[in-house]
């Protein structure tokens, strides 16, 4: 669903924003972050551990841009091109705060619906009582791989650039049952405020007809309960739909007539468009695909290679996903690990003789949109947009096998 109407913005309001953005760049820094992990004598004696760690030989991390003069605003990118298959572990699904994490003691905790001024309360007990319902979908952030939009390609991982993006499988009590046991059946212009519990009261409105349909408010990731950073205890979680709409730590819903026009609505997760009309209410994201091995930090050897990313689609099942050696002049199907979903790791094999190439991919959905090229997208989105990048990434390999970032 996308909304467009007229709103002049100024440009110097998105210069400045994306300004900040960059600036938060130039002071990024890394930190392999080595927690204090209490080990009991029990544990030493017998040699096993009351929660499983990594192997201290593998340092896999998040990546993470943060305010540090604000303690919990900023984000934390998931290592996509470091994991394979689709599940992203956990302690690695990339975050987003504004206002820090919240410190929610389930035993108080409290959620509560309000339709037409009568309110409904639940306890954490409540909702964990009800039946549960399952699902396996990508969250990723109206914001992810915006850095694409910036005039001269920027060297780093591809994590960095498309990490704001991860895979789990969520468990929770589907909304479509908690609203058809209070009798709640609304019109199309009836819609649903979600409010979260963090310091800034982080709300945003959606219509009540589409985010009922799928939605499901989320106790579990990968089968333990969700972590703090994940919105612990309770969080929306709607498949195929912006990050934005995920609304962590969940205080309410409330139903309203029309949009709620917050600033998270509003002034951000909307693009401004050539024609200076801004669209607002974009919800599903757009079909997508990338190459995570090789990318910029690898360097290939001669003979066989892989090729090896991720494709996906919150409006559409992937029909297939294609891969170009020569910079989108010829292409040639790459291998599904799923068929028939909406998110899927891709495969293409291929051999490298110290050739420079230039390897790009691209994902068809079932609606047969095809995802475009970079000049193809910014002349549909303009230079003055900040959110809901999804065109092809292109990564050059040099003749001594390093990768790069490079527009075409």
């Amino acid at each position: 669903m996308n909304k467009e109407f007229n709103n002049h913005k100024s440009l110097g309001k998105r210069g400045f924003l994306r300004g900040i953005f960059f600036a938060i760049i130039s002071f990024l820094f890394f930190k392999k972050s080595k927690s204090e992990i209490l080990v009991t004598e029990f544990e030493k004696r017998t040699g096993f551990r009351n929660y499983g760690v990594p192997s201290k030989f593998e340092k896999i991390f998040r990546w993470i841009v943060a305010n540090t003069n604000l303690k919990g605003n900023g984000v934390s990118y998931t290592p996509l091109s470091n994991l394979e298959g689709t599940i992203v572990p956990n302690g690695l699904h990339f975050e987003r705060h504004h206002h820090g994490v919240p410190d929610i003691n389930p035993n108080k905790f409290t959620f509560s619906i309000i339709l037409k001024d009568v309110k409904f309360n639940f306890s954490l007990k409540d909702l964990k009582s009800m039946k549960l319902t399952t699902v396996k979908t990508f969250i990723e952030c109206g914001g992810n791989s915006n850095v694409m939009y910036s005039k001269i390609p920027m060297q780093t991982s591809a994590d960095f650039i498309h990490g704001l993006f991860s895979i789990s499988e969520w468990t929770g009590v589907s909304l479509k049952d908690i609203f058809h046991k209070k009798k709640a059946d609304y019109g199309r212009k009836t819609w649903l405020e979600f409010t979260s519990y963090d310091q800034g009261s982080y709300n945003i409105s959606m219509p009540f007809k589409q985010v009922v349909k799928n939605g499901i408010l989320a106790l579990f990731q990968n089968g333990e309960p969700i972590r703090p950073e994940q919105g612990y205890p309770l969080r929306v979680v709607i498949p195929g739909w912006e990050g934005s709409t995920h609304v962590k730590w969940l205080k309410q819903i409330k139903s309203r007539k029309g949009p709620a026009y917050t600033r998270n609505e509003t002034s951000r997760y909307s693009d401004l468009l050539p024609s200076g009309k801004s669209r607002q209410y974009s919800f599903f994201m757009d079909t997508k695909s990338v190459i995570l091995k090789p990318s910029p930090g690898f360097k290939l050897s001669r003979g066989k290679n892989i090729i090896s990313g991720l494709a996906w689609s919150g409006k559409s099942k992937i029909k297939h996903v294609e891969v170009s050696l020569d910079g989108g002049k010829s292409w040639k199907k790459a291998s599904l690990k799923k068929t028939n979903h909406r998110f899927t790791r891709f495969y293409y094999n291929f051999s490298w003789n110290f050739d420079e190439l230039i390897i790009q991919s691209r994902c068809i959905d079932h609606k047969n949109y095809k995802q475009p090229s970079r000049s193809e997208f910014l002349k549909k989105m303009g230079n003055n947009s900040y959110y809901h990048y999804s065109a092809i990434t292109s990564w050059k390999i040099s003749s001594e096998g390093t990768v790069s970032h490079i527009y075409v």
